[in-house]
């Protein structure tokens, strides 16, 4: 007797022991049968019978039984995780949800010839509510041809789109009236729309103007290229959406239009990839287009057409516009927000990857801050290679669909802050209360405290005004509060902690990141570029990068050696550093070189350097009682001044003078700095006293960090002041005095140039940017002068050190003989009156000034060879007055 036949596939032979019976070997890969795709294992697609078998019964995989290397007691895993990709086929396509990548068919219609680059999978259908809106959009586009450009826009293939123009037409109001709506809610199906539009438009107008013009014909003398058909247009938004802080994106508003402004901190390499391949069928010459995926190139399997049963000998076309190469590159952007005070010691500034497409990649680089408007995303974080499965862990990135230079765009403010901003400009003296209200934690050091705000006011403009600045004093001064609280009311910037060592020096530079070291991450000094500001702590520790900080304050640039390359890019900060002494105090017996570990070429850059001192005084009553009250919750600066502060020093020789000028519009009048009676030299002003908190003056109500902030940007970008004549006149004079023109000694003058002098004028500008003031004037630069004055004279050994070390001495050497210690008195002397803005001096103070002449014994002789040689005079008990010359 026959045994019955069997039912589906035949038996194979290879088994896994023939007394065991068991299912047949199938090899792991992904092929195709019966139209179908059939993944590994041998699981067939539900309801889905074999070939020859149409009546067999599906079987759940659910229900199968386990069988050879699938057995749940194997120790090997399960198939999802082995790897067979050589077995695919030489054209395999990779599923999606068991079905073959199928190709589609481009079918334009006539009215719009680039439809199917918009809309791949949406049949066009006349009189619909897309094709009217697209007719409208052409209709507004041809209404404006003054504004679009369609012979640039077809050769650069995009265009920038400016939301006041097209949302207040009139004419597409009527058709479209949610168009702001739609493109921020619905970003892609609208810019796809609009960009659809000018495709046809610039079309029509190639056709017309190939029509108008008479055709040339090539030669062989003459090439004439091929006309290419127009590939696909990209719409760039403008102001469609407002800035937004990147804490405030919502993972909830994923596929929307948002907008965030920062600084680019990291640019990556860019990536090329085919995603999409046009294929001519050789038979009915039907064009196709088909998506390409990972590193297979799929093709077609059957052609598109109804008629046509070609199945093969599909023709790749490389000019189509159909066919395209997508470039790819990721971008990291710090957020700078108005809006957001950081506090670098504890938190960072927030940050997002930026995915650039097509024409916008290379279009940034590193430290440039940008606005950038894109589509939120989100991607995976990794697959787990343990199990096979896929995090479910998401990150929020932004699709870039337009890139603006932040430089062009203006920060928007709100009707409560421009308030805020003309109540403090309103104040009597808002100099003094921005200066109280930096680092209110630190008591006194006005003048480094207003230094540091002028350098904050400037830098900014169509040239650059960087305003450097150096604290250098005793540890546990206040250095590193002042610079904190720079660093939370700049614009923009970085901040750089000099204690980390190593790890900060790298942060300073440009330097590589990422798994392959091809991620550019732009350091401290890129990040505060074009106008930003870099605050440096214990810049002395930064020795192996002090070399880079000079480069970029001298050439205004950071230089990248690459291995057979070599690149710069542009870097324009503005550096407030502070350094500590290298024996723990700062010695005043020594010069400024000495007492720090920072180059003479490095330390000529800054254009204003403070000493800042711990001397103990009556004064320390006053500090102690400030910090009793900082940390009771309440600061009555003015009451703890009242009880404990020192009066101020009067004399006959302190007066409230303005800064005499001479009058403009005199001719033939010539600046005479010898009989010049006016000199800033000999004005009775202290910028000091003026800066303090007097005690009749009751509460100083102190400004918050983020309304300094606002108050600091809306001045930078509002104000642009020029100088009068009679600020320019009164700034040729003092730097006649500096260099020595004015009848001193060339051995005793000191080391001015021209970047001093340009120093000067943007501390005159950044003090008449702070009065919101559109003119310099007089008053501005007399408290620039007081500030350089007072720098001047805590620094005045610098010159001398300078002249000492080109001899390579070894050690500091002070005068020997009592006439160069007698003349180094006296013009220091001299400079501390000027500073001041007073002719008395006790002894005591007389003698601190003689300890920073380098005279440690025998000061009482120098005094009297001073009283005797007519450069002081004795007023009473250790009362002395300086006698002008």
């Amino acid at each position: 007797m026959n045994p019955p036949p069997s039912r589906g596939r035949a038996t194979s032979r290879f088994v896994r022991g023939r007394g065991r019976g068991g299912g047949a070997y199938r090899p792991y890969f992904y092929f195709r049968r019966n139209g179908r795709v059939i993944p590994a294992g041998g699981n067939r697609q539900p309801n889905q019978g074999e070939q020859g078998a149409p009546d067999a019964p599906s079987v759940s995989p659910a229900n199968r039984q386990p069988r050879g290397w699938n057995r749940p007691g194997s120790k090997r895993g399960r198939n999802g995780h082995l790897d067979c990709s050589f077995l695919r086929p030489e054209n395999y396509a990779a599923p999606e949800d068991g079905l073959q990548v199928q190709s589609i068919a481009v079918d334009n219609p006539r009215a719009y010839p680039g439809w199917r680059l918009y809309f791949l999978r949406e049949k066009y259908e006349e009189g619909n509510e897309l094709a009217a809106r697209v007719m409208a959009v052409e209709a507004y586009y041809q209404r404006n041809p003054h504004t679009f450009d369609f012979v640039m826009i077809r050769d650069r293939g995009f265009f920038p789109l400016c939301a006041p123009g097209i949302i207040s037409d009139a004419q597409l109001k009527e058709v479209w009236p949610s168009l702001s709506e739609d493109i921020r809610e619905h970003p892609l199906r609208t810019l796809g729309t609009l960009s659809l539009a000018m495709h046809t438009v610039v079309v029509n107008h190639l056709l017309d103007s190939n029509d108008s013009n008479t055709a040339i014909v090539p030669t062989p003398e003459q090439y004439v290229p091929p006309s290419a058909r127009i590939r696909k247009i990209y719409t760039r938004p403008e102001a469609f959406v407002p800035v937004e802080t990147v804490e405030g994106i919502s993972h909830t508003r994923v596929d929307t239009l948002f907008s965030i402004r920062g600084t680019v901190s990291n640019v990556g390499e860019p990536s090329y990839s085919l995603t999409w391949q046009a294929f001519r069928c050789s038979r009915c010459q039907m064009e196709m287009a088909m998506r390409q995926r990972g590193t297979f190139q799929p093709r077609p399997y059957q052609c598109k057409r109804s008629e046509c049963v070609a199945r093969d000998e599909f023709v790749p076309l490389r000019n189509s516009p159909y066919t395209r190469l997508s470039i790819r590159q990721i971008i990291r952007v710090e957020e700078s927000s108005l809006g957001l005070v950081h506090d670098f010691e504890t938190s960072m500034p927030a940050e997002m990857d930026v995915e650039l497409r097509h024409d916008l990649v290379d279009a940034v680089r590193v430290g440039q801050e940008v606005v950038i408007t894109g589509i939120l995303k989100l991607q995976e974080l990794g697959d787990d290679t343990a199990t096979g499965d896929a995090s479910n862990q998401m990150q929020p990135y932004l699709k870039a669909v337009n890139i603006r230079d932040a430089g062009s765009i203006k920060r928007e403010f709100s009707e409560r802050d421009l308030e805020a901003i003309a109540m403090i400009n309103a104040e009597t003296n808002s100099f003094r209360l921005l200066v109280q209200s930096i680092a209110p934690e630190v008591y006194g050091h006005e003048l480094p405290k207003a230094a540091c705000l002028l350098s904050l006011l400037g830098g900014k403009g169509a040239e650059p005004e960087a305003v450097n600045v150096l604290l250098v004093g005793d540890p546990g001064i206040g250095k590193t509060k002042i610079l904190q609280s720079c660093a939370q009311i700049a614009e923009y910037g970085s901040h750089v902690s000099g204690k980390r060592g190593a790890q900060s020096a790298q942060q300073l530079g440009i330097t590589f990141a990422g798994r392959n070291k091809r991620v550019v991450q732009a350091g401290s000094l890129m990040m505060a570029s074009g106008g930003g500001h870099c605050t440096l702590d214990d810049v002395d520790k930064l020795a192996s990068k002090q070399a880079i900080l000079l480069q970029c304050l001298q050439s205004e640039e950071v230089n990248l050696p690459l291995p057979g390359a070599f690149a710069s890019f542009p870097a324009q900060p503005s550096v407030i550093a502070c350094a500590n002494p290298q024996r723990g105090q700062y010695d005043e017996g020594r010069y400024l070189l000495q007492n720090i570990n920072i180059t003479p070429s490095l330390l000529r850059e800054f254009h204003l350097v403070y000493i800042l001192l711990d001397k103990p005084s009556e004064r320390d009553m006053s500090l102690t009682a400030h910090v009793r009250a900082l940390h009771a919750g309440a600061k009555k600066r003015a009451r703890i001044a009242a009880r404990y502060a020192l009066k101020p020093k009067m004399s006959d020789s302190m007066c409230e003078v303005t800064f005499n000028v001479p009058a403009a519009g005199r001719e033939d009048e010539t600046i005479n700095t010898e009989d010049d009676n006016d000199s800033i030299m000999q004005q009775d002003y202290d910028l000091d006293k003026r800066l303090e908190v007097l005690p009749e003056e009751g509460d100083l109500d102190l400004l918050p960090p983020i309304l300094i902030k606002k108050f600091l940007s809306y001045a930078r970008q509002e104000v642009n002041p020029v100088l009068n004549e009679e600020a320019s006149n009164a700034i040729l004079r003092y730097f006649l005095e500096l260099t020595g023109s004015s009848g001193l000694d060339e051995s005793d003058s000191i080391q001015i140039g021209a970047g001093q002098l340009l120093g000067i004028i943007h501390l005159s500008q950044a003090r008449a940017r702070l009065d919101l003031s559109h003119v310099v004037s007089s008053k501005h630069v007399r408290d620039v002068i007081a500030l350089l004055t007072e720098s001047i004279t805590q620094t005045s050994l610098k010159a001398d050190s300078s002249r000492f070390e080109a001899r390579g001495g070894g050690s500091a050497r002070g005068a020997t003989g009592r006439s160069a210690q007698l003349r180094n008195f006296v013009e220091l002397m001299k400079k501390r009156s000027a500073a001041l803005g007073r002719r008395i001096f006790e002894f005591d103070e007389l003698k601190e000034i003689g300890t920073r002449a380098g005279i440690l014994t025998g000061l009482s002789q120098v005094v009297e060879m001073a009283n005797l040689g007519g450069h002081l005079l004795m007023k009473g008990a250790n009362m002395y007055e300086v006698v002008p010359d």
